[in-house]
């Protein structure tokens, strides 16, 4: 009779673990990216309803109403490309989880939210009062981002590294004019009369402002390590760098989601004698109650973020540990 061979146990565990994690991650990505997918197309197809009732108010008397309409128009552009944003996030995490190229996927989600930007930035210049530097800056950093990701996406690598360089430029402007400029509010100044109270509006990716700059630029720093040459020993640190982006945008996303789906129910349940919805059209009512309800798809998508960041540091630990026992 043959003894049964002793098998050292770490190799094992090292080579059968991250496999097994791995398979484990992509199931949860998959979800992850569907629930995100329809978080961004429902709040936005409510938004699309709202801005096309504002327009249909509005008449051609002068020329600050022709840049009124014509901010609003570009906003509601906005809103249907993050609807096509949030399709392209769902084909992504069918992708990812099928083993299938994704890179194409990638690179027009990038271009089509530096779209998205452009046209929330060329809206505010219409919109505001007078033109300031977060204005500008929300139409100059998309821009950047754009010329960024298509050197990023060459072979060569110093493109690569320029890009990614840029790309942290073009992402650090962007933070600064989220920071400043919260598109929304300068179009829809709801607040509940006899109150100070105004809707706190997300930033332009549907999360709080401030942290959703961060997330850029945490983004765009993985972007600049992951278009280094030593793959192997750069790939743990990236997918670090990768879940640290998904925590900090989970977390503002969940809370985002939630203030402003509360602050819509405040108004919604005074709606029948106080403003601004007192005495609006039924479908801007409807509009606004959907709105709010699909804002719980947001809430449920910063959570699964959450959980699919922290399960990421797990797997780059084991990265880590397998690149070192080697």
């Amino acid at each position: 009779m043959h003894k049964p061979r002793k098998v050292d146990s770490n190799p094992t565990t090292t080579q059968i673990e991250v496999p097994i994690f791995s398979r484990y991650m992509r199931k949860f990505v998959l979800g992850m990216t569907t629930i995100l997918g329809l978080g961004f197309i429902l709040p936005n197809a409510a938004t699309i309803a709202v801005l096309a009732h504002i327009l249909s108010t509005f008449s051609i008397y002068s020329q600050e109403m022709i840049f009124q309409i014509s901010g609003t128009l570009l906003f509601l552009i906005a809103s249907i490309l993050l609807i096509i944003l949030g399709t392209l996030i769902m084909t992504w995490g069918i992708r990812y989880y099928k083993h299938d190229s994704y890179m194409d996927i990638v690179f027009g989600g990038v271009i089509l939210a530096s779209f998205y930007l452009l046209c929330l930035g060329l809206g505010s210049v219409l919109l505001s009062p007078q033109t300031n530097l977060s204005n500008l800056l929300l139409v100059v950093s998309p821009v950047l981002i754009i010329v960024s990701t298509a050197a990023y996406m060459t072979p060569s690598f110093p493109y690569r590294l320029s890009g990614s360089l840029l790309a942290i430029v073009g992402g650090a402007l962007l933070a600064i004019a989220i920071s400043n400029v919260p598109p929304l509010s300068l179009i829809l100044e709801w607040g509940i009369e006899g109150s100070q109270s105004t809707i706190p509006f997300s930033g332009p990716f549907m999360s709080l402002t401030l942290s959703e700059g961060i997330a850029v630029i945490l983004g765009s720093i993985t972007a600049l390590v992951s278009s280094l040459p030593f793959e192997r020993k750069a790939k743990p640190l990236t997918h670090v760098l990768f879940s640290a982006t998904g925590l900090v945008y989970g977390i503002s996303l969940f809370i985002g989601a939630f203030l402003l789906s509360f602050s819509f129910l405040n108004i919604i349940w005074k709606a029948p004698w106080l403003g601004p919805l007192y005495g609006q059209s039924g479908l801007l009512f409807g509009a606004v109650i959907f709105w709010s309800a699909s804002l719980v798809m947001l809430e449920i998508g910063g959570l699964v973020l959450i959980l699919v960041s922290c399960l990421g540091f797990l797997y780059a630990a084991k990265e880590f540990s397998q690149l070192y026992q080697t």
